[in-house]
Protein backbone atom coordinates (compact mmCIF):
# COMPACT_ATOMS: atom_id res chain seq x y z
CA UNK A 1 0.00 0.00 0.00
CA UNK A 2 2.66 2.43 0.89
CA UNK A 3 4.32 2.00 -2.55
CA UNK A 4 1.19 2.14 -4.44
CA UNK A 5 0.24 5.59 -3.23
CA UNK A 6 3.81 6.67 -3.51
CA UNK A 7 3.49 6.07 -6.82
CA UNK A 8 -0.09 6.92 -7.61
CA UNK A 9 -0.78 9.82 -4.84
CA UNK A 10 2.77 10.97 -3.86
CA UNK A 11 1.62 14.76 -2.22
CA UNK A 12 -0.67 12.31 -0.21
CA UNK A 13 0.11 11.99 3.39
CA UNK A 14 0.15 7.94 4.75
CA UNK A 15 -0.12 6.96 8.51
CA UNK A 16 -0.17 3.34 10.22
CA UNK A 17 -3.33 2.41 11.99
CA UNK A 18 -1.78 3.12 15.96
CA UNK A 19 -4.37 0.75 16.69
CA UNK A 20 -3.02 -2.26 15.00
CA UNK A 21 0.45 -1.46 16.38
CA UNK A 22 -0.10 -1.98 19.84
CA UNK A 23 -3.06 -4.92 19.27
CA UNK A 24 0.50 -6.43 17.66
CA UNK A 25 2.29 -5.87 21.32
CA UNK A 26 1.07 -9.31 22.92
CA UNK A 27 2.17 -11.45 19.79
CA UNK A 28 4.97 -10.04 19.06
CA UNK A 29 6.70 -9.05 22.70
CA UNK A 30 5.16 -12.44 24.47
CA UNK A 31 8.27 -13.63 24.92
CA UNK A 32 9.30 -11.39 27.44
CA UNK A 33 8.93 -11.56 31.19
CA UNK A 34 5.71 -8.65 31.99
CA UNK A 35 4.85 -7.95 28.70
CA UNK A 36 1.71 -6.63 29.83
CA UNK A 37 3.90 -3.64 31.28
CA UNK A 38 5.82 -3.13 28.24
CA UNK A 39 2.60 -2.99 26.64
CA UNK A 40 1.37 -0.48 29.34
CA UNK A 41 4.61 1.73 29.41
CA UNK A 42 5.02 1.65 25.21
CA UNK A 43 1.23 3.08 25.29
CA UNK A 44 2.55 6.26 27.71
CA UNK A 45 5.33 6.59 25.53
CA UNK A 46 3.76 6.78 22.29
CA UNK A 47 0.67 9.09 23.55
CA UNK A 48 2.55 11.08 26.54
CA UNK A 49 5.37 12.38 24.57
CA UNK A 50 4.43 16.49 24.13
CA UNK A 51 7.59 16.96 21.46
CA UNK A 52 9.84 15.08 18.94
CA UNK A 53 12.48 14.86 21.33
CA UNK A 54 10.51 13.74 24.28
CA UNK A 55 9.30 10.87 22.77
CA UNK A 56 12.84 9.59 21.32
CA UNK A 57 14.40 10.04 25.09
CA UNK A 58 11.51 8.44 26.63
CA UNK A 59 11.51 5.27 23.84
CA UNK A 60 14.92 4.89 24.31
CA UNK A 61 14.66 4.91 28.49
CA UNK A 62 11.52 2.64 27.69
CA UNK A 63 13.99 -0.07 25.76
CA UNK A 64 16.21 0.25 28.37
CA UNK A 65 14.34 -0.56 31.28
CA UNK A 66 12.98 -3.52 29.89
CA UNK A 67 15.92 -4.75 28.38
CA UNK A 68 14.45 -4.52 24.12
CA UNK A 69 17.38 -2.53 22.55
CA UNK A 70 17.67 -5.66 20.30
CA UNK A 71 14.29 -6.25 19.55
CA UNK A 72 14.40 -6.22 15.09
CA UNK A 73 10.27 -4.87 15.48
CA UNK A 74 10.50 -2.14 18.39
CA UNK A 75 13.45 -0.87 16.31
CA UNK A 76 11.70 -1.08 12.74
CA UNK A 77 8.62 0.72 14.51
CA UNK A 78 11.13 3.51 15.76
CA UNK A 79 12.66 4.12 12.06
CA UNK A 80 9.08 4.21 10.71
CA UNK A 81 7.88 6.33 13.98
CA UNK A 82 7.01 9.12 11.32
CA UNK A 83 4.21 7.65 10.11
CA UNK A 84 2.55 6.34 13.01
CA UNK A 85 3.36 8.34 16.28
CA UNK A 86 1.05 11.19 16.71
CA UNK A 87 3.27 13.84 17.87
CA UNK A 88 5.02 13.79 14.21
CA UNK A 89 1.91 13.49 12.52
CA UNK A 90 -0.80 16.08 14.27
CA UNK A 91 0.77 19.06 12.50
CA UNK A 92 -0.63 17.61 9.60
CA UNK A 93 -4.56 17.80 8.21
CA UNK A 94 -6.45 15.11 8.65
CA UNK A 95 -10.15 16.96 8.60
CA UNK A 96 -11.17 14.15 11.23
CA UNK A 97 -10.63 11.54 9.43
CA UNK A 98 -8.56 9.27 12.17
CA UNK A 99 -10.03 8.29 14.86
CA UNK A 100 -7.99 7.46 18.02
CA UNK A 101 -7.80 7.20 21.46
CA UNK A 102 -5.15 8.13 23.42
CA UNK A 103 -4.15 7.27 27.51
CA UNK A 104 -6.20 8.08 30.02
CA UNK A 105 -3.55 10.29 32.15
CA UNK A 106 -2.73 12.38 29.15
CA UNK A 107 -5.27 15.08 30.11
CA UNK A 108 -2.72 17.96 31.15
CA UNK A 109 -2.47 20.52 28.02
CA UNK A 110 -0.54 24.05 27.59
CA UNK A 111 -2.40 26.96 26.02
CA UNK A 112 -0.28 29.75 23.88
CA UNK A 113 -2.31 32.71 23.58
CA UNK A 114 -1.15 35.83 21.86
CA UNK A 115 -4.00 38.81 22.58
CA UNK A 116 -2.25 41.07 20.88
CA UNK A 117 -2.28 39.31 17.29
CA UNK A 118 -5.15 36.82 18.02
CA UNK A 119 -3.42 33.63 18.03
CA UNK A 120 -3.75 30.68 20.19
CA UNK A 121 -2.42 27.41 20.45
CA UNK A 122 -3.12 24.11 22.20
CA UNK A 123 -0.41 21.23 22.71
CA UNK A 124 -3.20 19.13 22.01
CA UNK A 125 -2.87 20.04 17.94
CA UNK A 126 -6.59 19.35 17.43
CA UNK A 127 -7.37 22.92 15.13
CA UNK A 128 -3.95 21.61 13.30
CA UNK A 129 -4.99 17.98 12.89
CA UNK A 130 -8.79 18.25 12.54
CA UNK A 131 -9.43 22.17 11.69
CA UNK A 132 -11.50 22.52 15.18
CA UNK A 133 -10.59 24.70 18.31
CA UNK A 134 -10.63 22.38 20.93
CA UNK A 135 -11.98 22.50 24.03
CA UNK A 136 -8.90 23.69 25.88
CA UNK A 137 -8.36 26.76 23.81
CA UNK A 138 -12.25 27.55 24.18
CA UNK A 139 -11.51 27.45 28.08
CA UNK A 140 -8.94 30.07 27.15
CA UNK A 141 -10.81 32.08 25.33
CA UNK A 142 -13.95 32.20 27.49
CA UNK A 143 -11.36 33.00 30.50
CA UNK A 144 -10.14 35.66 28.74
CA UNK A 145 -13.04 37.08 28.06
CA UNK A 146 -13.31 37.11 24.07
CA UNK A 147 -16.29 37.21 22.70
CA UNK A 148 -16.20 36.12 19.27
CA UNK A 149 -13.39 33.96 17.67
CA UNK A 150 -11.16 35.43 14.89
CA UNK A 151 -12.42 34.15 11.45
CA UNK A 152 -8.68 32.33 10.75
CA UNK A 153 -9.92 29.10 13.00
CA UNK A 154 -13.07 28.29 11.55
CA UNK A 155 -12.33 27.16 8.31
CA UNK A 156 -14.18 27.59 4.83
CA UNK A 157 -14.62 23.98 5.13
CA UNK A 158 -17.19 23.68 7.77
CA UNK A 159 -18.99 26.61 7.17
CA UNK A 160 -22.75 26.67 6.17
CA UNK A 161 -22.25 28.94 2.71
CA UNK A 162 -19.22 27.10 1.71
CA UNK A 163 -19.17 26.84 -2.21
CA UNK A 164 -18.24 22.96 -2.92
CA UNK A 165 -17.13 21.56 -6.70
CA UNK A 166 -19.57 18.44 -6.09
CA UNK A 167 -22.99 20.47 -5.86
CA UNK A 168 -24.18 19.34 -9.40
CA UNK A 169 -24.17 15.80 -8.34
CA UNK A 170 -27.16 14.39 -9.48
CA UNK A 171 -29.16 13.26 -5.75
CA UNK A 172 -32.81 11.72 -6.04
CA UNK A 173 -33.20 14.14 -2.45
CA UNK A 174 -33.02 17.32 -4.39
CA UNK A 175 -33.49 16.35 -8.19
CA UNK A 176 -36.71 18.90 -7.79
CA UNK A 177 -34.65 21.63 -6.40
CA UNK A 178 -31.88 21.56 -8.22
CA UNK A 179 -33.25 20.34 -11.96
CA UNK A 180 -33.14 23.38 -13.79
CA UNK A 181 -29.80 24.32 -13.00
CA UNK A 182 -28.09 20.63 -13.49
CA UNK A 183 -29.47 20.94 -17.03
CA UNK A 184 -27.69 23.80 -17.68
CA UNK A 185 -24.43 22.83 -16.30
CA UNK A 186 -24.63 19.57 -17.90
CA UNK A 187 -25.08 21.07 -21.27
CA UNK A 188 -22.23 23.79 -20.84
CA UNK A 189 -19.97 20.54 -19.48
CA UNK A 190 -20.87 18.92 -22.92
CA UNK A 191 -20.10 22.02 -25.07
CA UNK A 192 -16.68 22.74 -22.94
CA UNK A 193 -15.76 19.23 -23.74
CA UNK A 194 -16.03 19.23 -27.16
CA UNK A 195 -14.44 23.00 -27.38
CA UNK A 196 -11.56 21.76 -25.42
CA UNK A 197 -10.75 18.75 -27.07
CA UNK A 198 -10.74 20.98 -30.21
CA UNK A 199 -8.36 23.43 -28.55
CA UNK A 200 -6.85 21.41 -27.14
CA UNK A 201 -4.95 20.29 -30.84
CA UNK A 202 -2.23 23.32 -30.39
CA UNK A 203 -0.76 25.90 -28.71
CA UNK A 204 -2.68 28.80 -31.32
CA UNK A 205 -5.78 26.84 -30.97
CA UNK A 206 -5.33 26.95 -26.99
CA UNK A 207 -4.72 30.46 -26.81
CA UNK A 208 -7.52 31.76 -28.98
CA UNK A 209 -10.08 29.72 -26.36
CA UNK A 210 -7.91 31.26 -23.19
CA UNK A 211 -8.73 34.27 -24.75
CA UNK A 212 -12.69 33.36 -24.97
CA UNK A 213 -12.81 32.66 -21.87
CA UNK A 214 -10.96 35.76 -20.18
CA UNK A 215 -13.79 37.90 -22.35
CA UNK A 216 -16.79 35.45 -21.93
CA UNK A 217 -16.01 35.68 -17.98
CA UNK A 218 -15.95 39.22 -17.69
CA UNK A 219 -18.96 40.05 -20.35
CA UNK A 220 -21.07 37.37 -17.13
CA UNK A 221 -19.37 39.37 -14.37
CA UNK A 222 -20.72 42.77 -15.24
CA UNK A 223 -24.06 41.47 -16.43
CA UNK A 224 -24.16 39.80 -12.95
CA UNK A 225 -22.85 42.90 -11.34
CA UNK A 226 -25.89 44.51 -12.90
CA UNK A 227 -28.95 42.28 -12.19
CA UNK A 228 -27.03 42.01 -8.03
CA UNK A 229 -30.27 43.11 -5.98
CA UNK A 230 -33.41 41.21 -8.41
CA UNK A 231 -35.28 39.29 -7.69
CA UNK A 232 -33.68 35.29 -8.39
CA UNK A 233 -37.20 34.34 -9.90
CA UNK A 234 -36.38 36.23 -12.95
CA UNK A 235 -33.52 33.52 -13.74
CA UNK A 236 -36.23 30.84 -13.40
CA UNK A 237 -38.83 32.38 -15.77
CA UNK A 238 -40.87 32.14 -13.09
CA UNK A 239 -44.96 32.01 -14.47
CA UNK A 240 -47.48 32.61 -11.69
CA UNK A 241 -50.15 32.68 -13.70
CA UNK A 242 -49.92 28.75 -13.79
CA UNK A 243 -49.52 28.80 -10.01
CA UNK A 244 -52.39 26.12 -8.62
CA UNK A 245 -54.39 27.26 -6.16
CA UNK A 246 -54.01 24.99 -3.07
CA UNK A 247 -57.44 22.87 -1.93
CA UNK A 248 -58.45 20.66 0.49
CA UNK A 249 -56.66 17.11 0.92
CA UNK A 250 -59.43 14.67 -0.37
CA UNK A 251 -61.12 12.66 2.51
CA UNK A 252 -59.79 9.05 3.53
CA UNK A 253 -61.67 6.87 5.27
CA UNK A 254 -59.70 5.57 8.47
CA UNK A 255 -58.03 2.32 8.71
CA UNK A 256 -59.27 -0.53 11.08
CA UNK A 257 -62.30 -2.13 11.63
CA UNK A 258 -65.37 -0.67 10.61
CA UNK A 259 -68.78 -0.33 12.61
CA UNK A 260 -70.73 -1.99 10.17
CA UNK A 261 -68.11 -4.89 9.63
CA UNK A 262 -69.87 -8.21 9.00
CA UNK A 263 -69.14 -10.72 11.78
CA UNK A 264 -68.41 -14.25 10.95
CA UNK A 265 -70.72 -17.44 12.53
CA UNK A 266 -68.45 -17.66 14.97
CA UNK A 267 -68.88 -14.29 16.11
CA UNK A 268 -72.56 -14.23 15.75
CA UNK A 269 -72.80 -17.45 17.94
CA UNK A 270 -70.95 -15.94 20.88
CA UNK A 271 -73.01 -12.82 20.78
CA UNK A 272 -76.23 -14.61 20.73
CA UNK A 273 -74.62 -16.98 24.03
CA UNK A 274 -73.51 -13.66 25.66
CA UNK A 275 -77.02 -12.28 25.36
CA UNK A 276 -79.26 -15.61 26.07
CA UNK A 277 -77.50 -16.02 29.74
CA UNK A 278 -77.81 -12.00 30.32
CA UNK A 279 -81.66 -12.85 29.91
CA UNK A 280 -81.55 -15.33 32.14
CA UNK A 281 -79.88 -13.67 34.83
CA UNK A 282 -82.71 -11.00 34.64
CA UNK A 283 -85.94 -13.37 34.49
CA UNK A 284 -84.04 -14.94 37.58
CA UNK A 285 -83.43 -11.71 39.85
CA UNK A 286 -87.05 -11.00 39.06
CA UNK A 287 -88.61 -13.88 40.25
CA UNK A 288 -86.81 -13.94 44.00
CA UNK A 289 -87.51 -10.23 43.87
CA UNK A 290 -91.47 -11.18 43.46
Amino acid sequence: MKRALEACMPTTIHRWCIWHIMKKIPSKLNGYKGHADIEQQMSEVVWNSRSKDSFDRNWNDFLLNFGLVDNKWLSDLYADRHIWVPIYLDHHFWAGMRKQVSSSIFNKFVVTYDSVAAEIKCQCLLFESRGILCRHTLSVLSFEQVSQVSPRYILKRWRKKVKRRHTHIKSRQDKSLLEPRSKRFDQLVFRSQNICEFASESEELTAILHRAYDNVMTEMESLKAKRKGTSSLSHEDANLESVNELQSPPRIRTRGRPKNRLGSKLDKQIANATKKKKMKVLSEVKVMFF
